[in-house]
């Protein structure tokens, strides 16, 4: 054990008596504030993660059945088209005369 007046006796109680008590708890005081703000932002920090984790999962929803409507439009309109081509080229096997003339301009 350190004798009463060790020199790190002396050099720990030079050191406090520098240090402003005041200002210690004025620093301490500031942190506890900036903790408080930090844990309040934090907290609406989560809450806002978890809206847009749910906003998300609807928006996917939405997106998947959209993109799934415009994939069965392309398909029925690319049905159609086929059909017109066939359509148009029996016509033209029948008729060759109708498809032999260019079309008057619509002008």
């Amino acid at each position: 054990m350190d004798p009463p007046d060790s020199a790190s006796r002396v050099f720990c109680s030079r050191i406090l008596s520098m240090v402003n008590a005041d200002d210690v708890n004025a620093i301490i005081l500031a942190q506890k504030n900036m903790l408080d703000r930090f844990e309040k932002t934090n907290e609406m920090l989560v809450n806002f993660n978890n809206l847009s984790s749910v906003r998300l999962q609807q928006m996917s929803e939405r997106f998947l059945h959209h993109t799934r409507t415009l994939v069965e439009m392309k398909r029925d309109l690319d049905s159609i088209f086929r059909r017109i081509r066939m359509l148009k080229g029996k016509l033209a096997r029948q008729h060759p005369e109708a498809f032999s003339h260019p079309l008057p301009s619509q002008g």
